[in-house]
């Protein structure tokens, strides 16, 4: 993804990247060269991967390049990334999308050389519908695909809506998640006010913080004295301070950055809310879940493919501050089920997700290697 250096959409590609390099494999790695080298990164290449740091292109260059590249079609082959993939001479790409649309243009590349590929399809929304042309290149793409993976069935359903094909290999995948399968968290000690973690990067457009704050300024909620606490980094973090300093919302709403340790913060906190505007399946939702805490969420890509609206959870219908207010309340009426309801969230979710993601995915990618390396290249 070219949105920040490191995110959960590159966790699953690099956990299977390390099993194979375990295994004996070799791995070559061409990733968006920001300035900080992320940990994982970093120590994928202690493990023997060889990482290339392409440019990152800026909104301006990316313009330009897309010219170029309508003018000189030549201009894709001789792309120094690609001709170093090329030098490599792989038997299996995998192409690790933010999205589901924006790695066409590597797919292509490897089907005009001849080079199998799978896909990664980390989240889709209705706001990036392609146009006819970029329809047309993306139905190529998907048909030459080995095998195209999602994280929610809906993102699936929403990219064959947008091309109008299906997609015949394709499934869903899970991603890794960092708390232990087996993790057993404790309940937070009686209190008030009650303490919803909203675990996410700072980016409202995605994650919808801004509904958040537009939500617990309503005199309701200040009367209730609930407390939401931001986990994590990101692009809007100033934006969303000045944001809850706007509504006079600083003895409700803290910021409490990074935390390592996942489980941590469940030992404090009651609920999870992620009023998300578009997903794929968010790990935050996942990790609350298995730690025995609700969501309050959005109906969104794969939200409630994992959590039952007043079962395991409560799903605001819309992306909306009217929609989030109504699942919130309803939450709040029913505040003293949540515990048990977050029983049930740990054990629905163990139905849904493996107890190795990444070592099930690795075993994908070696499979179709295997399948491909009968085709003949084009050099």
């Amino acid at each position: 993804m070219d949105g920040s250096p490191w995110g959960g959409s590159e966790v699953l590609w690099s956990q299977a990247a390390t099993r194979l390099l375990a295994d004996g494999h070799d791995v070559y790695a061409s990733v968006i060269g920001w300035p900080e080298v992320p940990a994982a990164l970093a120590e994928l290449g202690r493990r023997g991967a060889i990482i290339k740091r392409r440019p990152r292109l800026t909104p301006f260059s990316r313009r330009a390049v897309n010219r170029l590249r309508k003018f000189f079609p030549g201009t894709a082959a001789a792309d120094p990334s690609w001709s170093k993939i090329l030098g490599f001479r792989p038997d299996m790409v995998c192409i690790s999308q933010g999205a589901a649309i924006c790695g066409v243009d590597w797919m292509l590349r490897c089907l005009n050389s001849g080079i199998p590929y799978a896909t990664i399809c980390q989240a889709n929304s209705e706001y990036w519908w392609p146009d006819d042309s970029r329809a047309e290149k993306l139905r190529t793409a998907y048909r030459g695909c080995g095998h195209a993976s999602f994280v929610s069935h809906r993102n699936r359903q929403l990219l064959e809506s947008q091309i109008a094909e299906p997609l015949p290999r394709s499934e869903v995948v899970r991603n890794p998640f960092v708390v232990p399968y087996d993790v057993a968290t404790e309940w937070p000690e009686p209190t008030e006010p009650l303490r919803l973690a909203c675990v996410a990067r700072l980016d409202p457009k995605a994650k919808g913080q801004d509904l958040i704050i537009e939500v617990l300024s309503a005199e309701k909620w200040r009367r209730r004295g609930m407390s939401v606490s931001f986990f994590g980094s990101g692009p809007c973090s100033e934006t969303l301070h000045r944001l809850v300093a706007l509504h006079r919302l600083e003895s409700s709403v803290t910021f409490a950055g990074h935390v390592e340790n996942i489980v941590d913060i469940w030992k404090t906190h009651h609920a999870l809310l992620l009023p998300s505007r578009y997903e794929g399946l968010p790990l935050a939702l996942v990790e609350a879940m298995l730690c025995s805490r609700i969501g309050i969420v959005t109906d969104v890509a794969g939200n409630t493919e994992v959590l039952e609206d007043e079962v395991t959870g409560f799903v605001a219908a819309s992306p909306s501050a009217g929609h989030l207010d109504a699942a919130l309340e309803r939450a709040w009426i029913r505040r003293d089920a949540w515990r048990e309801m977050g029983r049930m969230a740990a054990r629905s979710i163990r139905e849904h997700v493996p107890r190795d993601p990444a070592a099930a995915y690795a075993e994908t990618i070696l499979s179709l290697a295997k399948e491909g390396r009968a085709a003949p290249w084009k050099e």
